[in-house]
């Protein structure tokens, strides 16, 4: 996704979910176990990131630098 094609243009909904893990929120969004969440995300459901520090106050910091 190109941000720079979407800030300005796009409402955006920013969720942090600590310890979530990507197997088990992939695996219930399969199964359906997740719709309110899986609304908001694209086709295909979640994509893959990871944080660059391992507290959460500096990866906010880090999301949006």
């Amino acid at each position: 996704m190109d941000m720079n094609n979407v800030v300005g243009s796009h409402d955006i909904v920013f969720i942090t979910l600590d310890t979530l893990r990507y197997d088990v929120a992939t695996s219930l969004y399969q199964q359906g176990r997740t719709p309110n969440l899986a609304a908001l995300l694209p086709v295909g459901g979640w994509e893959k990131r990871h944080s660059p520090a391992s507290i959460t106050y500096a990866a906010h910091h880090a999301f949006f630098a």
